[in-house]
């Protein structure tokens, strides 16, 4: 009975083991969140009224998981994202796949001189393109998932490889029509993903210090033909969304819930 036991103990192991290995190399890293969870993004925006290298005082943005609920048939996340301070007027509604957060609908809410108004972004439920934060100044921006590294360096302890030629990852490339106003034309956008550079060591370090989440980590790069604007976001295994962010206008990054719990957890 004992041996059976054992024997039982020892499959189970396995099993487990196997099913780990396949979600992360294989499946690759899709972000999982449960209903109540909220975190803090922290935003800097480039002043654009100054033709030097100006930035304006940082934003708080608070992302709250309200709900779960079926869109065509698909179990979404509904995620509110709005301002830690009343001044901040735009506010966001996202329902997003709960299998690899596909963007299923995203409402953005903005302030009028009539008062504030809603708008639905054009997004193409069944296409797995990453969504880009256009004309609004809350960073919602998701690359297309699930992550998985282009190249094979390993990770070492602070989740940063060598830097290896060979292994520079290809591009996946999603295009489709827009129409805007009556006119349609075509949007492409291209993502990579692969071990992160050296250069982003502070924001990983710093985040990981903050949480000792030692989750494996991806360097995501998303660009928009035409808009010279290419965003980078560090992703880790274990956060609900990247540790950081930054193209042309705005940095970003994921505020540790240490920091704004012990702020009045972002209510003010």
């Amino acid at each position: 009975m004992k041996k059976n036991l054992i024997v039982i103990f020892l499959l189970l192991t396995a099993i487990i083991i196997s099913n780990s290995t396949y979600a992360g190399t294989e499946e690759g890293f899709v972000p999982s969140w449960k209903v109540g969870q909220r975190w803090v993004l922290e935003a800097s925006y480039r002043d654009l009224r100054d033709q030097g290298n100006v930035w304006m005082p940082p934003m708080q943005w608070i992302f709250n998981v309200r709900a779960k609920k079926s869109i065509n048939g698909e179990e979404c996340y509904v995620l509110h994202i709005y301002g830690r301070r009343s001044s901040q007027k735009n506010q966001a509604i996202l329902w997003l796949s709960v299998k690899d957060l596909r963007p299923m609908k995203v409402i953005d809410v903005y302030p009028t001189a009539s008062g504030m108004k809603y708008q639905e972004r054009d997004v193409n439920s069944y296409s797995s393109e990453p969504l880009v934060a256009e004309g609004t100044p809350i960073p919602y921006d998701l690359p297309s998932f699930p992550l998985v590294r282009a190249d094979n360096r390993a990770q070492s302890a602070d989740g940063f490889g060598a830097y290896n030629r060979s292994s520079v990852p290809n591009a996946k490339k999603f295009s489709r029509i827009r129409s805007v106003g009556g006119i349609s034309f075509k949007r492409s956008v291209s993502q990579k993903s692969k071990t992160p550079d050296k250069q982003f060591a502070d924001a990983f370090a710093g985040y990981s210090k903050a949480t000792r989440n030692p989750g494996q980590s991806f360097q995501v790069e998303i660009d928009e033909d035409r808009s010279n604007n290419k965003l980078t976001q560090i992703w880790q295994q274990g956060a609900p969304w990247a540790i950081s962010g930054i193209n042309r206008d705005r940095k970003v990054r994921l505020v540790p819930e240490s920091e704004y719990l012990n702020n009045d957890g972002g209510k003010n």
